[in-house]
């Protein structure tokens, strides 16, 4: 399997559209289409990381060096939803004060907000 195949293969596979592969590496849905076609034979060196990433394998994977998805890869990281994917992107792209900001952000909400437990709430009850 080709590189271009490989990408094409496991956006697929993870149910991921070309716009949101494109929000996360911050190219046009355009350019991944191009990445799945072969229209781009090299692609840059600065795409590959974080297109592995949301892609759930490793650049070596990716790129065809190594068989397997790199399971100790992704053994030591968190399998993210599309959300969690643009959420970390976005951060990435602010400086520490923008970041500082977010985390104080969601300390301030994240009460309010917070996913229900549904045994702790029962526990509440009783």
């Amino acid at each position: 399997m080709q590189v271009y195949e490989r990408i094409k293969f496991l956006r697929k596979k993870y149910d991921l559209s070309a716009e949101d592969v494109a929000k996360a590496i911050g190219v046009s849905r355009a350019t991944v289409y191009r990445y799945e076609t072969k229209e781009v034979e090299n692609m840059p060196i600065t795409i590959l990381e974080p297109l592995s990433k949301v892609l759930h394998c490793s650049p070596a994977y990716l790129m065809g060096w190594e068989n397997e998805s790199s399971p100790d890869l992704l053994e030591h990281t968190y399998h993210l939803c599309i959300k969690e994917e643009l959420l970390l992107s976005d951060f990435r792209t602010l400086n520490e004060q923008g970041q500082d900001y977010i985390l104080q952000t969601m300390d301030m909400v994240k009460d309010k907000y917070k996913k229900s437990n549904l045994l702790s709430d029962m526990e509440e009850i009783v």
